[in-house]
């Protein structure tokens, strides 16, 4: 009866054990390709209270043991009532109000993901590229001349692109090759450009490991 009893323990941790290494295998070294959108909250020179904007794009999770490199495009979709300032010295208020409805952002991050369940958090950070692209003059009445309109599309030119650093978390359900997952990204405060606050983005989406990650090397006899 010991017997019987030790041989099904063995038995069942065998099981156990490799249904954890395949759990574990099922994630590590894939390529997935995803999409996600969510909001960005943020304020800028002319609003005292936080905005919101839509973030829609695509995305690449490219999973190591135990972290994954994100790399991933999204666009921007500004209220049409968005606006900001520069500073104008041709102008009689000493600024120019600029409005704008588009956006996009490129960015890359290396995350920690410590776990092998269905169930996964994953935390890290790294940069995005923002860029505001069709940034333009509430009014033209206060230019006068080619010289000062020069100056101010130079001015948005200057304002318009940054690199953040990105610091975010975010939690994926497994289930095979799908993945679902929420995430959250916070970007500091940034000088010399268009949105002066600090930027939160919250999105969801979804991905799917299409390849492997890396060419296992193997022997012929």
């Amino acid at each position: 009866m010991m017997r019987r009893t030790l041989c099904a323990l063995v038995l069942a941790g065998t099981l156990l054990t490799s249904s954890a290494f395949a759990q574990a295998d099922s994630w590590q070294h894939k390529w997935y390709w995803g999409a996600q959108a969510g909001i960005m909250e943020f304020k800028t020179p002319t609003s005292l209270s936080w905005q919101t904007a839509i973030t829609a794009g695509g995305s690449w999770f490219i999973t190591g043991r135990r972290s994954a490199l994100y790399v991933a495009y999204d666009q921007v979709i500004f209220n049409d009532t968005t606006s900001s300032a520069i500073l104008d010295p041709t102008s009689t208020t000493g600024f120019q109000t600029l409005s704008f409805t588009r956006g996009r952002r490129i960015q890359a991050h290396l995350y920690v993901v410590p776990l092998d369940g269905w169930i996964q958090p994953y935390l890290g950070g790294g940069f995005a590229i923002n860029q505001i692209t069709n940034a333009a003059p509430q009014s033209l009445a206060t230019i006068t001349t080619n010289a000062e309109l020069q100056s101010v599309l130079q001015t948005i030119n200057q304002t318009s692109t940054k690199a953040f650093p990105v610091f975010s978390g975010g939690l994926q359900l497994r289930f095979g090759s799908l993945a679902l997952f929420g995430q959250y990204q916070f970007m500091p405060t940034g000088r010399n450009y268009l949105i002066d606050s600090a930027q939160h983005v919250f999105s969801v989406g979804f991905r799917y490991a299409v390849t492997g990650s890396r060419e296992e090397v193997t022997s012929q006899p």
